[in-house]
């Protein structure tokens, strides 16, 4: 039997730790316990700074309880940046003149808007809006407007203090006329 298999079944053979080598497992788990203190304390003081920031930051366009589902789109515009208002409230009048039978509400954190499922959202930015298509892909863009690549999601980003492309308009209406042909393009 060999000294270890000795002392675990006979704990009066085990050599006590020598008090520099308790000592030294106590300096070895002190830095630690420091570093996980500092670390709550850090973390602590960021959760504070995070509860104290407004609502609409610079860095978040609109504050998360009118970016919910089921907030108006007039709620969503009144919280956005008064740049940012000029943009979507025309652009959502447009869509309303252009597809008055469309239904209009918040989804997935931006305006969207719906017949026989969703065909346009707008999308607020730092330095921009985006008006998205989701068949983009099958539109017929005679001016060259949107971006993107593929068969699916299309957008024009309108720039701080840009006007509204005048194609707008026939995209919107094409974009409807897509979905009453082929139905909800998220049911593929």
């Amino acid at each position: 039997m060999n000294r270890q298999s000795q002392e675990e079944s006979n704990p009066s053979m085990a050599t006590p730790k020598s008090a520099a080598s308790r000592k030294s497992a106590t300096k070895q788990a002190a830095p630690k316990k420091a570093a996980a203190k500092k670390a709550a304390a850090k973390k602590a003081v960021a959760t504070k700074a995070a509860q104290a920031v407004p609502k609409l930051s610079p860095s978040a366009v609109v504050p998360k309880a009118l970016a919910a589902k089921g907030a108006s789109i007039e709620g969503f515009i009144a919280a956005l940046e008064g740049w940012q208002q000029a943009i979507v409230r025309p652009l959502a009048a447009l869509i309303a003149k252009e597809a008055p039978e469309a239904a209009a509400y918040v989804k997935w954190g931006h305006p969207v808007w719906d017949v026989g499922g969703p065909f346009a959202l707008v999308k607020p930015a730092k330095g921009h809006v985006t008006l998205g298509f989701w068949r983009g892909g099958q539109l017929s863009d005679a001016d060259g407007i949107l971006e993107g690549e593929g068969a699916g999601m299309r957008y024009v980003r309108i720039p701080q203090g840009g006007a509204l492309p005048a194609s707008l308009a026939a995209l919107v209406r094409e974009a409807v006329a897509l979905n009453e042909r082929h139905g909800d393009p998220l049911k593929r």
